[in-house]
């Protein structure tokens, strides 16, 4: 008799580095891992007052009139995140998404070394949306070839949020160091 396939779902909420520098907002983050499965990945945000909105965060290009791309520097705008990694390795990856579908897949060779982009990674399905309650953004992403597992990677969920002045407010699981560094591995789920 063979065995079942291993699944893991984990919800998390997001905190900002800097509570007095952020919008008023809740975030949760959630991640599903299956054996042979792309990854599911899922941001959401409200408003931390009742009847409030998200007027003040921009979600540029969430309205995309051209097809998603791969592209740079995403973090520099609102940008949802995962870091992804082998439990006995130093190596790991970064995948970027943008509220328009644009995104990218970097893989390091360690501490923030390396940084180039995985030559091998599919473009993710990415889904936003909106309404008067909050958003939501949706991505599923293949792991294969390029990170094959039989265990389910270290993991972070990250984000950054913009507002529409421009400030940029960085959201994580946790914040281990003196400064937002979505790279520290000390800020990582361990299986």
């Amino acid at each position: 008799m063979g065995r079942h396939p291993v699944m893991v779902r984990q919800v998390c909420p997001l905190i900002p580095f800097d509570l007095d520098q952020s919008p008023a907002v809740l975030a949760t983050a959630e991640f599903v891992w299956r054996e042979d499965a792309a990854l599911e990945l899922s941001f959401s945000l409200c408003s931390k007052q009742s009847g409030g909105s998200l007027d003040g965060i921009s979600f540029r290009g969430s309205k995309a009139e051209n097809p998603a791309i791969r592209h740079d520097n995403l973090w520099m705008h609102t940008c949802f995140e995962a870091f992804l990694a082998r439990p006995d390795s130093q190596e790991y990856w970064e995948m970027n998404a943008s509220p328009n579908g644009d995104w990218n897949l970097y893989r390091f060779s360690g501490y923030r070394s390396g940084g180039m982009a995985e030559p091998q990674a599919k473009q993710p399905v990415v889904n936003f949306s909106m309404d008067g309650a909050g958003c939501r953004c949706t991505i599923q992403i293949s792991l294969k070839p390029w990170l094959e597992l039989t265990a389910i990677p270290d993991i972070a969920l990250s984000m950054v949020l913009e507002e529409n002045s421009g400030c940029l407010s960085y959201w994580a699981l946790n914040h281990p160091a003196d400064k937002p560094d979505f790279h520290d591995r000390r800020g990582f789920l361990h299986s």
